[in-house]
């Protein structure tokens, strides 16, 4: 997709000063000064202006100078980050892959923060993505938004199938497919340190996870399934 569509650049600096009049030789009347519109006009010693990035957006024209801050009528908004792909965040379950009808089913998300280059709005640029939630899809109807990933009932000091911020309890036996989208803010910044906030955020999908959900019977054995784990019911 061209992103340079509907956006324009100009406005440089010319690349030298005003041409002598004609016949004006080396021994002429001309003073070789110019008239200060090239990177030598303009007062002795003066450092020649860094060219702007110019932009054309929404029927106002903006600018970036390599190394100061941009305009502040500059607005970036996540539809403009096509040549920017975050990563997607990773996705694990607690059992592995199944679960008990009634009984939580622990999910685990993660995404970290990175930073992309490519092209925005037709400059060379960076993106810096931020992950600020999670967005949970269990495939029985169910959905779900958190500020963390979660993590495993281990890392948490919990027993197995506890509730937790992630988890989610299937009402239903079946087959279901989580999905799982970490949700990004941007910030952008082109020739210089500064970093700008992006309008909008971005969610990002992992792959879905199968899950098979089923139910469970009570039955009684003579030692814990720890210590005969091929004893009845285990």
């Amino acid at each position: 997709m061209d992103l340079s569509a509907g956006y324009e650049t100009g406005g440089g600096q010319a690349s030298g000063g005003q041409e002598a009049d004609g016949g004006s030789g080396s021994g002429g009347e001309g003073d070789g000064s110019g008239d200060g519109n090239g990177p030598g006009g303009g007062a002795p010693g003066a450092a020649p202006v860094a060219d702007p990035l110019t932009v054309v957006r929404d029927d106002f024209t903006v600018g970036c100078i390599p190394g100061s801050p941009c305009d502040p009528n500059l607005i970036v908004r996540v539809s403009d980050l096509v040549n920017f792909q975050p990563s997607a965040p990773t996705q694990a379950m607690e059992p592995r892959g199944w679960s008990v009808v009634g009984l939580p089913a622990n999910f685990i998300a993660a995404a970290s923060v990175h930073t992309l280059s490519g092209t925005l709005l037709g400059f060379p640029a960076e993106v810096r993505f931020t992950p600020i939630g999670y967005r949970w899809s269990y495939g029985d109807g169910a959905e779900a938004r958190t500020t963390g990933g979660g993590a495993t009932w281990a890392a948490l000091g919990l027993p197995e199938f506890s509730d937790t911020a992630t988890s989610h309890v299937f009402r239903r036996a079946g087959v279901y497919s989580v999905q799982a989208s970490a949700v990004y803010s941007a910030e952008f910044r082109f020739a210089g340190p500064s970093w700008r906030a992006v309008q909008g955020t971005l969610p990002v999908s992992a792959g879905p996870l199968g899950v098979t959900v089923g139910d469970a019977r009570t039955v009684l054995v003579n030692r814990t399934c720890t210590t005969n784990p091929a004893g009845p019911g285990c």
